[in-house]
């Protein structure tokens, strides 16, 4: 397995931190990351975005060769990165943000991170409801590695972020392969 996954969105809204916790959670899982993170110049408003290649064995060129999924938060991100992805990749979208065409080939799949995490009184948890439902939809990592990366990141708030987590993951499972 050697996989490339890009995650986009724009500042504020995680995706460096979605990204970080993807990582961290496929680490602890036994397999080989490393991340590459861009951002926009502008200094508040920006675009930023992270890719992630996943593999069983080490990896020996930083960034992706294929992107295989894409995690986006924002237009701009599936705008300028579906001209790129693989033929059988898979694209994740926050429903409320980014509208994917009818003809559209590649499998894609739109969660309502947003609403869900504001039903969870945890309104900034909208990038962890996506991390959960990408980890139900890939099994590229484990739920509970996905939680013990969250609660080493996030200890004050563990209860919250791991409700984000577990309703994304149950969006995610009813997606997977």
């Amino acid at each position: 397995m050697n996989l490339g996954i890009r995650m986009y969105g724009m500042g504020g809204q995680g995706i460096i931190t979605l990204a970080k916790l993807v990582g961290e959670a496929t680490l602890e899982d036994g397999k080989f990351v490393i991340m590459t993170e861009e951002y926009s110049p502008y200094i508040t408003g920006g675009w930023s975005k992270a890719d992630l290649v996943i593999s069983d064995e080490t990896i020996d060129y930083p960034l992706p060769e294929e992107l295989n999924y894409l995690v986006t938060l924002s237009q701009e991100g599936f705008d300028t990165t579906v001209k790129e992805l693989a033929p059988e990749s898979t694209i994740l979208t926050e429903k409320s943000l980014v509208t994917v065409p009818q003809d559209m080939k590649l499998r894609s799949i739109e969660i309502g991170g947003i609403e869900i995490s504001k039903s969870l009184k945890n309104p900034k948890g909208a990038n962890i409801v996506l991390m959960g439902a990408f980890s139900g939809l890939t099994k590229i990592f484990s739920a509970e590695s996905g939680r013990r990366a969250i609660t080493k990141r996030f200890p004050k708030y563990v209860d919250a972020n791991i409700a984000c987590f577990e309703r994304g993951y149950e969006e995610g499972v009813k997606y997977g392969r």
